[in-house]
């Protein structure tokens, strides 16, 4: 519950950060380059902690003891993260050339400050090794509270510290790059106050040359996912960078936020579905299974539906809201495009999630690496004809591909889909409510009226939809939470 609540207020601080502080106070340029610098750290950061903050999840249970201070696995947990970070930062100086070389042309200020990835990408691996020592532990509030909360607040403080002319741009990525490092000294901290830093040799007894060979393995493969997930999260921005420069990155990132928004009820509703999820699939009951993916299509398809309307009817006020709106608007089309693809994507369901808890949970990991080598090649071809609009087209064509084909193989391999007469009626509601748009009478924006056009339009939306969906009793879930509601204010 804690944890939960703060990864919501983090979610609000991240909104109030990209939206206003980081597009008032930050140039198009400065907002990319910071954006770049986070995003390419958490991508190296996936290779270079060698996949152990999997291989703790999968083989902290072998080695917890409190009396024994759990086996010694936290300094192995600490060693080979340092052994790999060693390994990326030579890789990268060796590399150093090479990125010069690409972005010497359009976007020369990324090199000015590229070599900080380093450090950034030294944080994230021990954040998230010792993240996931405090999850192996039971203890996750503090720890994503740090994440969610902490930092990213910490960081809109300095953006608005230097957006009031107190420190430079320099200092101020210098200081954002030191609040990383805090991160990790609290968590030390944290688990220090805890009384779980152990620090003894690892029991050799458990950890035996086989399990160890096991460790590594496991590790690996897992962090072969890994780097395939930030590959399609993240190729699009750096690949933009170096083609078309920062002014294009910039928009595109602003443009990907806004579109981003539609996964937040997603998140959550998978989180409430893998326990039941999991058990099912080990008892093999695929009817369960079958019942458990269809409503959570449903129930993510409604939400997400929902935040896709809110946002593409009122597209036009959001970037007139935004500091330097007028630029940002030229990635409108981006919004489009992304939003679509993850409306579809929410509405299939939790395919990745049955993959993932089943036998055959190798493919999850095969269907991330085809979709981040195809999603490479569509940037290479997309990105120099149409620029931040081609990076677009190629995330959604990655998207529909990757979507299509976990669906298909879980149909094939279980005969379960997501779809059901449900889904249909909910897309033509959808469709339906946006029509009314083009009955909305013209206006003439300002400040005000732009505000109240939004909240005015999606109070009715909002109304319309709760109302369709209850009559048409399309999701049990909702209803149940309805009447709970009703009941208590009557």
């Amino acid at each position: 519950m804690k944890a939960g609540l703060g990864s919501y207020i983090g979610v609000g601080i991240g909104i109030i950060n990209q939206m206003y502080v980081s597009t008032k106070f930050l140039s198009v340029e400065q907002l990319a380059l910071t954006r770049l610098l986070f995003e390419n750290s958490l991508l190296f950061s996936a290779f270079a902690h060698l996949g152990t903050p999997f291989i703790a999840d999968k083989f902290f249970v072998r080695f917890r003891d409190d009396q024994e201070e759990h086996n010694g696995i936290l300094p192995f947990l600490l060693a080979v993260p340092f052994v790999g970070g060693i390994l990326f930062a030579i890789l990268y100086f060796l590399c150093s050339d090479l990125i010069q070389e690409y972005y010497s042309t359009n976007s020369p200020l990324l090199l000015r400050y590229h070599i900080l990835v380093i450090p950034l990408t030294l944080f994230w691996l021990y954040m998230a090794v010792l993240e996931s020592y405090c999850r192996n532990n039971a203890r996750i509030a503090v720890p994503n509270f740090i994440r969610e909360v902490f930092l990213r607040l910490a960081n809109m403080l300095l953006i608005l510290i230097f957006g009031l002319g107190w420190i430079s741009f320099d200092l101020m990525l210098y200081m954002v790059i030191a609040l990383y490092g805090l991160g990790v000294v609290s968590l030390v901290i944290y688990i220090k106050h805890l009384g779980k830093w152990y620090w003894r040799r690892p029991n050799p007894n458990i950890l035996t040359r086989e399990l160890f060979k096991k460790m590594l393995a496991y590790g690996s493969f897992t962090l072969i996912g890994g780097i395939g997930v930030n590959l399609m999260l993240f190729i699009d921005r750096s690949m933009l960078a170096g083609e078309r420069g920062l002014v294009q990155t910039g928009i595109f990132i602003i443009a990907a936020y806004i579109a981003g928004v539609i996964e937040i009820p997603k998140k959550a509703i998978s989180q409430i579905s893998i326990p039941l999820l999991s058990n099912s699939l080990t008892k093999g009951d695929y009817a369960h299974v079958r019942m458990i993916n269809r409503k959570s299509a449903l129930n993510q398809l409604i939400a997400g539906g929902l935040f896709f309307l809110l946002i593409w009817s009122s597209i036009d006020e959001i970037f007139y809201l935004i500091p330097k709106g007028e630029t940002y608007r030229e990635g409108k089309l981006v919004v489009l495009f992304l939003a679509l693809v993850k409306v579809f994507d929410t509405g299939t369901g939790l395919n990745t999630e049955i993959i993932l808890y089943s036998k055959f949970f190798k493919f999850a990991t095969y269907f991330i690496i085809a979709s981040a080598i195809l999603g490479f090649f569509l940037n290479v071809w997309l990105i120099p004809i149409y620029g931040f609009v081609g990076a677009a087209l190629a995330t959604m064509l990655t998207t529909i591909i990757y979507s299509l084909s976990r669906l298909i193989f879980v149909w094939r391999k279980f005969d379960v889909q997501p779809f059901t007469a449900g889904s249909l009626k909910i897309v033509l509601i959808l469709i339906s409510l946006y029509l009314l748009t083009f009955l909305e009478p013209k206006y003439e924006f300002s400040k005000w009226t732009a505000m109240a056009a939004i909240v005015i339009r999606s109070t009715i939306f909002c109304l319309l939809y709760a109302i369709l969906i209850l009559k048409l009793k399309l999701s049990e879930e909702i209803e149940t939470v309805f009447n709970n509601v009703k009941r208590r204010l009557l």
